[in-house]
């Protein structure tokens, strides 16, 4: 009975002992991935986006033979183009409606002309 008494404390600090160690091991291990990360931080893994490349601007808006053609990014469209990941549907005088082409069951957004381009100003000067 005694030898039992005395096995029970010894056998929960050798597990105690053997957790702390492969827990100090991962932690080690997982500090050496990134050396720049700081002490005590858990990395997330996060899609990497362009913000630049999904920014829309429409900078003016015209209409030529019947037909509507925006300038967006800097790019002449017209209806049923794509830029950025986004299919022009309608143009108006004052916008364009654009939907997401990874989401075809959703409803298309209005994007209005950029009243602070120097589109208008730089096609006045040439």
């Amino acid at each position: 009975m005694l030898n039992r008494a005395w096995l029970r404390p010894t056998a929960l600090l050798a597990i105690s002992t053997v957790s702390l160690l492969a827990l100090s091991a991962a932690s080690q291990a997982m500090q050496k991935s990134d050396p720049t990360r700081p002490p005590g931080k858990i990395e997330l893994f996060l899609e990497e986006t362009k913000t630049s490349d999904r920014t829309i601007n429409v900078t003016a808006v015209l209409k030529k033979n019947q037909t509507f053609y925006a300038v967006i990014n800097q790019q002449w469209l017209k209806k049923g183009e794509s830029i950025s990941g986004w299919r022009i549907t309608g143009i108006t005088n004052s916008g364009v409606y654009l939907q997401n082409e990874n989401e075809p069951g959703a409803k298309p957004l209005r994007f209005l002309v950029n009243e602070n381009s120097d589109f208008k100003k730089q096609a006045n000067d040439e």
